[in-house]
């Protein structure tokens, strides 16, 4: 018979092996093979837009297609900033934790053909590229590798750093600078506003005085104003139309005329009343 206390002992080292023997199910089911990175931290390109990643997949035996289609998936796990703030003059750096950012998906086909042989073999060598258009920027991520096909999970989820520098973000207060130069700016535009503004006074007072000339100088006669014409006026043929009436000397004129002809009448008339005379 066992005792109370050897039964317990009994329980538990059940319960032990019965949750080992499951984490080992688990792990077989949802994982399958190794994936080894060739380093975890991953250096940016030379123009510093990418970063080449390489490392080693182990399957547990050697799939039935040459290549199989993958799943990487990057969870963002920190973001590195570079920020300019009040009081220094480089940007400070500083890491960022990130959560609950949508992974990034890259979808590609890994090559298990050995091309030396021939045969599919059940490890393999790959790399490939990832880039910033794509979303990725420097920080670090939680690479998760899954076969398309069954969605089984390869290897164990792994961090990776990618190496490299952000834009820089601006924190710094607003200040408003040039004080000097803008009360000079406004001062020029201020006496430039007066220079204007004398200007067009002193146009208007030269617009005043023309005024008062034009004012001062004699206007043409209407033709209310005008001395009673005669009631023959002149034939079709004279040189004077009443068409363009005015002060334009032709009246001056027409008088002059018709005084003349008058004291050539009266001496014509004189001389007549002489000549019958003397024959009397």
């Amino acid at each position: 018979m066992f005792s109370a206390r050897s039964m317990r002992r009994v329980r538990g080292l059940l319960l032990t092996a019965w949750v080992f023997a499951f984490t080992l199910i688990a792990t077989g089911a949802f994982a399958a093979g190794k994936v080894q990175w060739k380093s975890t931290k991953v250096e940016p390109l030379s123009d510093g837009k990418a970063w080449r990643l390489e490392c080693s997949i182990y399957l547990p035996k050697a799939p039935d297609v040459a290549h199989v289609p993958m799943r990487f998936e990057f969870d963002p796990v920190s973001y590195f900033e570079r920020s300019m703030v009040d009081g220094k003059d480089t940007p400070v750096e500083r890491e960022v934790p990130l959560t609950g950012r949508q992974a990034l998906i890259e979808s590609v086909d890994v090559g298990f053909l050995d091309s030396g042989t021939g045969k599919i073999e059940s490890r393999t060598k790959f790399s490939f590229k990832i880039t910033r258009a794509h979303g990725y920027e420097a920080g670090k991520y939680k690479v998760t590798i899954k076969d398309a096909r069954n969605g089984q999970t390869v290897g164990t989820p792994t961090t990776l750093t990618f190496a490299g520098e952000n834009e820089i973000i601006d924190r710094r207060s607003i200040v408003f600078t040039g004080g000097e130069g803008k009360k000079k700016k406004k001062k020029a535009d201020e006496e430039g506003g007066d220079k204007e503004g004398d200007a067009k006074e002193g146009e208007g007072k030269e617009g005043d005085k023309g005024e008062g000339k034009a004012e001062g100088e004699e206007k043409p006669a209407s033709a209310a104003e005008l001395p009673p014409e005669d009631e023959e006026g002149p034939g079709e043929d004279s040189e004077y139309s009443n068409e363009k009436p005015g002060g334009c000397g032709c009246r001056v004129a027409s008088d002059a005329s018709s005084g003349l002809g008058a004291a050539l009448a009266a001496l014509s008339g004189l001389a007549l009343f002489l000549a019958r005379r003397r024959s009397v």
